[in-house]
């Protein structure tokens, strides 16, 4: 068998597309600038394991990859791998490809139609174990977000009382880093997820750093089956509902409003504060849990929110939920500014008292 030069090597690589070889074989769509399809290595019906890099630093530049069964390479590789062909047919199969020729030894190019892409499989929900729940809640005298709850000059000793079974109802852990964790777990008891924020001493986030996510740490990662799971968010305090059955939901849009609210206004059995965790997020698949028990739903926008929250009110189609803006309409002020939201409110209040009774003093 003749020995292929070098130069016609590097020439059939330097023509070469990763994309084009394996679009010949597998379904892609671009996703950004690489390409997903489903490996065509195993059994795959999940949209996204496989992935297609164009960009390369060699000729025949450009990389594939999936991260289930770890098949990787390049456009050589790839017809080694999957077609079985040495590397000097590899070369020949290339090169009928993009018409270049490489030596006397024939070589058949006839690339099959590319397999149609398999309708994925519906994912189950992702679900981390408890036990890691109940380990980030013993460290809550630590953490930051937690002491500052504390630390607040609540007005009554109702309040104060209600602050550690608060955030013991609600699942709040603490995060080894210093993050707290605003556990995210369903109706059912399962666990989807934990929100990672960071907090500065005085209670607002700190805004260097996004907010994280549990299933994406890497000690909870290595205990989730991802290719047949995927994480689906629900309300925060949402393992609350089946508790209280006749309480009317008050959703607000943040988990610190949420917990703020529930130590300030109390009587739980009534009314049960969850948060949908921005004012974005606030959707009808999120909501549909609550519609499907027919509970009764009142929605507490922020300040600068009223009026987008107000126009989904018709999307939900369900004459049981409606807008509540009569505590911000009652007691804000322009000291607290448009993005305030009610926990802003209760603070500044609670604080004014504090200062009232410092000023007695003196």
């Amino acid at each position: 068998m003749p020995k292929i030069e070098r130069w016609i090597i590097d020439k059939v690589l330097d023509a070469t597309s990763i994309v084009e070889v394996i679009g010949d074989f597998v379904e892609l769509r671009k996703a950004g600038v690489n390409y997903t399809g489903c490996c065509p290595f195993h059994d795959d019906h999940h949209d996204g394991n496989f992935i297609v890099r164009p960009e390369g630093v060699k000729s025949g530049g450009g990389t594939y990859r999936c991260f289930v069964c770890d098949a990787k390479g390049g456009a050589v590789q790839f017809l080694m791998n999957h077609e079985h062909m040495t590397f000097p047919d590899a070369i020949r199969w290339l090169g009928k490809k993009y018409n270049i020729d490489v030596d006397d030894v024939p070589i058949d190019y006839t690339p099959p139609l590319p397999l149609p892409r398999p309708k994925p499989l519906p994912l189950e929900t992702l679900s981390i174990p408890r036990d890691v729940v109940g380990k980030s809640m013993r460290y809550t005298q630590r953490d930051r977000f937690c002491n500052w709850l504390r630390s607040l000059p609540w007005e009554t000793k109702e309040e104060r009382d209600r602050i550690e079974k608060t955030l013991w109802r609600y699942c709040v852990g603490h995060w080894r880093d210093g993050r707290v964790i605003f556990w995210q777990i369903d109706e059912s008891g399962n666990v989807r997820s934990g929100k990672l924020m960071r907090y500065l001493h005085d209670g607002h986030r700190d805004k260097k750093y996004n907010p994280g996510w549990m299933h994406n740490q890497k000690i909870v990662r290595e205990q989730i089956d991802f290719e047949h799971t995927e994480f689906r968010s629900t309300l925060f305090g949402m393992h609350l509902v089946s508790k209280y059955p006749q309480a009317t939901i008050h959703l607000v849009e943040s988990e610190k409003t949420a917990l703020i609210c529930a130590i300030h206004f109390g009587e739980i059995e009534q009314d049960l504060f969850l948060a949908c965790g921005g004012l974005k997020n606030l959707r009808a698949d999120t909501l549909h849990p609550l519609i499907d028990m027919k509970r009764n739903i009142c929605l507490w926008p922020d300040k600068d929110g009223i009026e987008e929250w107000r126009k989904l009110l018709d999307k939900f189609n369900y004459n049981r939920v409606v807008l509540y803006t009569d505590f911000l309409d009652q007691n804000w002020c322009e000291e607290d500014g448009m993005k305030a939201d009610a926990a802003d409110i209760i603070i500044r209040k609670i604080q004014n008292v504090e200062e009232g009774y410092s000023n007695e003093g003196e």
